[in-house]
């Protein structure tokens, strides 16, 4: 069994912004998981999304199923890795997800001089 990290986006939801006139156009999100295939390891990661999807925010139904989109998958060292900070990372605007995206796709500084 392999080890991954799986970065994706859900677009096409209606989640009210608190009175805010930009509408929430989408989310970004990251999991760590153990699976024996990609496959099998991107099936299992949006069955949970949409699972605490509907548990956590669409209760009433009323804010959408999100079209879930599957932005990079990699093979990780589980000792090695951080999980998220957050579940879900919102965004208003095209630059706003771009940015979450690097945020969650770009490696991270090291804190030591590799030689």
């Amino acid at each position: 069994m392999m080890h991954y990290k799986i970065v994706l986006t859900g677009s096409g939801i209606m989640v009210d912004h608190y009175g805010s006139p930009e509408p929430v156009m989408g989310f970004v999100t990251c999991r760590l998981l153990k699976a024996d295939s990609e496959k099998l390891a991107v099936a299992t990661v949006k069955r949970d999304i949409l699972v605490q999807w509907n548990q956590s925010f669409n209760a009433d139904r009323k804010a959408g199923l999100p079209k879930l989109s599957v932005e990079q998958i990699k093979p990780v060292n589980p000792l090695l890795s951080r999980k998220p900070k957050h579940d879900f990372y919102f965004y208003v605007s095209e630059e706003q997800r771009e940015e979450h995206l690097q945020e969650l796709t770009q490696p991270k500084r090291r804190w030591f001089k590799k030689k």
